[in-house]
């Protein structure tokens, strides 16, 4: 019986074999949908545990989900399932409906790679009430918002009317160098996602085991920019005289791999390790950053703050100070705001009673 079976196993040909790679897309684009839905589903959970209300990076990384199970759909509807193999033996139509779904497949892919880190930015702005570190943010976020639209706009309309879709045709724009464009940008971008939030972290008074925890949370974009960069290489080794549907695999393998890496990278700051780790350093704009014991330093450039500040050998004719017999420091108890770099001191914070 076992030499019967493998009488017949040795007449099928295998799933994935040279000229036959669409079975290990379609394989991936489940698997990595699945990675992308438990990622996005784990942040909820964990926000919901800790009594976090949702805010609009939640809602973006959300819309980020729906568009890579788009992509996904694309890949593993019937037009997309072509795509890996080799053009022969396949129909016309099956070819041109291929170069359709990868067309819809690679503006879907941006699109999510573009919210994905949207949502980042728009959750780290939201915590830092430092205006360097909020310029630093817009900054990224225009540039990332720039790449995302010209990404867009040279895949679209990168062949000329009425088949923009095929590219194949000698007409359209150098493959290579837009999706070499594309990918360099989203290197650049994801570069800047991990240093502009690590410049957030160094100063914080904070342990150096939480300072490692969130760093490391934030550097797993390094994920993105190796397999940003892997694509690189197969898009410039791409031969030109080539079965394109089928030479083309890798790079859409690689294009997978960025995209799941890019809504896992944005989750993973916002998990419960690396979110009470963040709490203890980073300060809300509109929290009330005060101590009421002593030695309390905060790590903001503006704040609202709203207790007993001291300032030290001052005069002053407000009646809202209270002075000690044996110090000439001032305690005043009223609303202000902190315009100061880097940080306001406060120390040995008492209730009034105690003066």
């Amino acid at each position: 019986m076992l030499s019967r079976r493998k009488a017949m196993d040795a007449g099928k040909q295998p799933a994935f074999h040279d000229g036959h790679a669409a079975p290990l897309i379609q394989i991936l684009a489940w698997l990595f949908l699945a990675f992308s839905i438990s990622a996005v589903t784990a942040q909820f959970a964990t926000k919901k545990a800790m009594g976090r209300r949702f805010v609009g990076a939640d809602f973006v990384l959300l819309a980020a989900l729906v568009l890579s199970a788009g992509q996904a759909a694309t890949l593993l509807s019937p037009a997309g399932q072509p795509i890996g193999n080799l053009q022969v033996g396949l129909a016309l139509v099956e070819v041109d409906g291929a170069w359709k779904a990868l067309f819809g497949s690679e503006i879907l892919s941006v699109l999510t790679v573009v919210a994905a880190k949207g949502s980042l930015l728009v959750s780290l702005a939201s915590v830092t009430p430092i205006a360097r570190h909020q310029r630093m943010m817009r900054a990224t976020g225009v540039l990332t918002l720039l790449w995302g639209f010209s990404a867009v706009f040279l895949i679209a309309f990168q062949c000329p009317s009425p088949r923009r879709w095929d590219i194949t045709n000698p007409k359209c724009m150098d493959i290579r160098a837009v999706r070499t464009y594309n990918a360099v940008m989203n290197i650049v971008t994801d570069l800047a996602l991990a240093i502009v939030p690590t410049l957030m972290v160094l100063p914080l008074q904070i342990t150096p085991e939480k300072r490692l925890t969130l760093v490391t949370g934030f550097w797993s974009r390094i994920v993105v920019v190796f397999a940003s960069a892997a694509q690189i290489g197969y898009i410039r080794s791409l031969p030109p005289q080539t079965d394109l549907l089928y030479s083309i695999w890798r790079i859409v393998v690689c294009g997978q791999i960025v995209q799941v890496a890019s809504i896992m990278a944005s989750t993973i700051p916002f998990l419960k390790p690396f979110m009470m780790s963040l709490d203890s350093g980073l300060l809300s704009a509109n929290q009330a950053c005060v101590g009421t014991t002593s030695g309390y330093e905060s790590a903001g450039r503006t704040g609202h703050l709203s207790s007993y500040v001291k300032i030290a050998s001052q005069q002053s004719r407000d009646p809202s100070v209270v002075r000690r017999d044996k110090d000439v420091d001032i305690w005043v108890r009223k609303e202000i705001v902190v315009e100061r770099e880097p940080s306001i001191e406060l120390r040995h914070i008492g209730r009034p009673g105690n003066m």
